[in-house]
């Protein structure tokens, strides 16, 4: 064998042993060394609040710690972080935090009703390196987001270790660890001991509180296994979830023998609903390591990723790694790209802190909230259509429970509830919100309207169901408003908008907004099935009560609302984007200026979360004042965390650990606002501007109606080029300036900087049965 070789820790039983493993005591062990220590602080419920973590003090990471790499997509450290600011890896099946006790596997949740919250699995891919007979000089701690991986370096006077951790792409059971020993001299000293031996420990922390979990006999490699089922089940008719898991045998120490220069230990975990699907993909990564692609195949489907969506900026770093960040940590909480070709699963949803966070009642217990439609999901819509489609499945595959859920409210069609895990069913721990914060039906229907004018998937509306959820969310609209023949409109009582420090108010302008698109979107979709929809939708849209202050011209945020009340997020202002609604650019400034302060007094909270002020920005951007815009841009991604691009509820550090909700606010700024995209039901709008400091502004691989189109911006120019188109993709005319020119594949267009230009299908759709 090379030197070089990976050597597979593991015992074939049809095949040669490579090597023979030293057994592990199968008690839990706890004891790590500090870099693979994490704290985990649960705080229950706060009145009038959702759930969260809390730190005293806050998050103070920024100040511990530097990124010290100059790399866009790399983020470096000589130390490792606190609690509030570790990376994470995962692939949207399994995923941890790294050097955490804890795995946490899409779908797989434990309590009943309102106590259920992300199942915590004991992390047999926590593997601490304890005690090294060299003497180590320095730390290096890297994440490299273009190739999914985590990379711990240990310089020493005769060696370098390296350890790598990585959820695998392909094989999406599989958590992998693979420890490198490269000896830095052959010079060996005569009769001195030259091995190089290091101490591991495989710090899987406590027992799991959620899952019952046993010993199986060993498996085919000498792996071994456990398995079990959460204890309590959701529902009453979900029952509970079984896990198996096959990892490999640790041995209490690895050495590099003074006849080696080098070699390499994986260590692989393997999680499945199945013992048989757990096994299947063990032996699939052992074969892989012994042939030295494990790793390559799982950096090759990262780097096919990011060619197919990514984001660069000049000139402003800070900017530039916080992009890379944002999109890698809501990518690697969502499933592979091919996935359902693949190895597929049901994906259960996006929650706020990703799929690495949620145990307990933190980090919102990993539930599934409108954050995942709204604030996560446009921007990969615009990249990786069929993910934004695997977030859309987890609502259709849920859409029976929506429709009881309905029904037991004596409403018509289907009704969300606020927050979801397994089953579909309510599973918020506080009821108000539940009752009252409807409009996640409305944001569920929006990002179904957005998918169809971005990708005209007939078949999802025929065949998976779309068609069934976008009436069903319409039919819930119209029974829950109500005609008022004093205002002569429909209104819509009793419920919460975005800003929740208002729980029941009636006639929410955003809710009534968003209540409207709902009712129009299957007169938009039908067109795609060759479908009939009730007059009485349309009617109740064109006739919904919207709120207006005609003295004031703003939107008042509900009934009663009075100007300088303390509201907690973006709510008013949504209206202009994402929504879209049509207003006059006084109007517009209006709501953007009396909902950020009044007469010297904040009016959205400060600390309330993070998305909202990259909302401000992109306000402020189409009314063309940059200077306010770039303010508040800046402003937007303050709740990153160094040195990992870890982000925080709150700039403060409280709230949920890795908040997926600010990443997609944040990366909606940059690429709606900056890049001035505007998704619209006949065209793509865009206008581009350069974001702060920057010279050059690419976008490459954003997707239309199945074409894959780069756009480069600098201080003068935007080049548009067609990359590829599917097979049934429509033709593309680029209108600019009055002008109408054809995109032709490979064939680079122009529009000047700061110019409104649109991007349309030559031919609108047409049925074809």
């Amino acid at each position: 064998m090379d030197a070089d070789q990976t050597v597979t820790m593991a015992i074939y039983t049809k095949l040669v042993c490579i090597i023979i493993l030293i057994s592990m005591t199968t008690a839990y062990i706890s004891d790590r060394d500090d870099a693979s220590d994490r704290i985990a602080k649960n705080f229950p419920y706060k009145p009038g609040h959702k759930p969260d973590v809390l730190r005293a003090g806050g998050c103070l990471c920024n100040k511990k710690y530097k990124d010290v790499s100059s790399r866009p997509d790399v983020f470096e450290s000589p130390e490792y972080t606190d609690v509030c600011c570790q990376p994470t890896v995962g692939n949207g099946y399994i995923a941890t935090v790294v050097y955490s006790d804890s795995i946490f596997m899409n779908g797989v949740y434990n309590g009943k009703d309102r106590t259920s919250h992300r199942a915590r699995i004991p992390s047999t891919a926590n593997i601490a390196m304890t005690h090294m007979d060299v003497t180590v000089s320095g730390n290096t701690y890297r994440l490299d987001t273009s190739q999914g991986l985590f990379t711990r370096i240990i310089d020493a006077d005769t060696c370098t270790i390296t350890q790598t951790v990585y959820a695998h792409q392909i094989l999406t059971r599989l958590l992998i660890n693979k420890i490198t020993i490269k000896r830095k001299t052959v010079l060996f000293e005569e009769g001195a001991a030259n091995n190089i031996t290091v101490t591991l420990v495989n710090a899987m922390g406590p027992k799991s509180g959620d899952i019952n979990f046993s010993d199986g006999s060993m498996g085919l490699s000498g792996e071994k296994v456990m398995k079990g089922n959460t204890t309590e089940a959701e529902t009453d008719t979900s029952g509970t979830i079984p896990v198996y898991i096959h990892w490999t045998n640790l041995p209490d120490t690895i050495t590099l023998p003074d006849s080696k220069t080098s070699q390499t230990w994986t260590f692989i975990t393997s999680i499945s609903h199945t013992d048989q699907e757990a096994s299947d993909m063990y032996e699939m990564g052992i074969k892989h390591a012994r042939d030295g692609t494990l790793t390559s195949m799982h950096t090759a489907a990262w780097k096919d990723k990011w060619s197919k969506g990514h984001i660069d900026v000049d000139n402003n770093l800070p900017l530039a790694k916080a992009i890379y960040g944002s999109m890698y940590y809501i990518m690697s909480s969502l499933p592979p790209l091919n996935y359902t070709e693949n190895y597929p699963f049901q994906f259960y949803g996006l929650s706020p802190g990703g799929l690495a966070h949620g145990a307990g009642n933190a980090d919102y217990m990993g539930h599934v909230f409108w954050d995942q439609a709204t604030w996560m999901y446009p921007p990969i819509l615009m990249f990786h259509p069929e993910l934004a489609k695997a977030m859309l499945s987890c609502r259709t595959v849920h859409l029976d429970a929506a429709k009881t859920i309905a029904k037991q409210a004596g409403l018509k069609g289907a009704k969300f509830p606020w927050e979801m895990a397994y089953s579909g069913f309510d599973v918020c721990p506080a009821a108000i919100y539940t009752e009252k914060e409807i409009h996640v039906n409305g944001d569920i229907a929006f990002a179904t309207q957005q998918y169809i004018s971005a990708t005209w998937d007939k078949d999802f509306l025929a065949k998976e169901r779309g068609w069934e959820m976008v009436t069903g969310l319409a039919d819930f609209w119209a029974s829950r408003s109500e005609y008022d023949e004093s205002k002569k409109a429909y209104v819509i009582k009793g419920v919460m908008p975005p800003d929740e420090y208002h729980q029941n108010v009636d006639n929410s302008v955003y809710t009534n907004n968003i209540a409207k698109i709902s009712l129009n979107l299957p007169t938009y979709a039908a067109q795609f099935i060759n479908a009939t929809v009730p007059k009485n939708w349309t009617n109740i849209a064109d006739h919904m009560f919207i709120l207006f202050d005609e003295k004031n011209q703003y939107h008042p945020e509900y009934e009663g609302y009075t100007l300088g009340t303390l509201i907690k997020q973006a709510d008013v202002i949504l209206l202009g984007f994402p929504l879209m609604v049509d207003m006059p650019e006084q109007v517009r400034k209006n709501d953007l200026i009396f909902y950020e302060s009044y007469n010297g007094k904040d009016v959205t909270d400060p600390n309330g979360p993070a998305m909202t002020w990259g909302m401000f920005a992109v306000g402020w951007m189409d009314l063309g004042n940059m200077t306010k815009a770039n303010e508040l841009f800046e402003k937007s991604f303050l709740n990153i965390q160094q040195p990992f691009k870890v982000w925080t509820e709150t700039s403060s550090g409280s709230g949920a650990i890795n908040f997926a909700t600010g990443m997609g606010g944040f990366l909606q700024s940059v690429l709606f606002g900056y890049g001035g995209f505007r998704l619209r039901q006949d065209r793509l709008d865009l206008n581009f501007n350069l974001p702060p400091k920057s010279e050059h502004f690419n976008i490459t691989g954003l997707n239309y109606l199945g074409s894959s189109i780069d756009f480069k911006a600098d201080s003068t120019n935007v080049a548009i080029t067609v990359m590829s188109q599917d097979s049934e993709a429509p033709s593309l005319d680029l209108l600019s300036n009055g002008v109408t020119k054809a995109l032709v594949i490979g064939k680079t267009a122009s529009i000047p900087l700061k110019s409104a230009a649109s991007i349309k299908p030559h031919t609108a759709f047409q049925y074809k049965g």
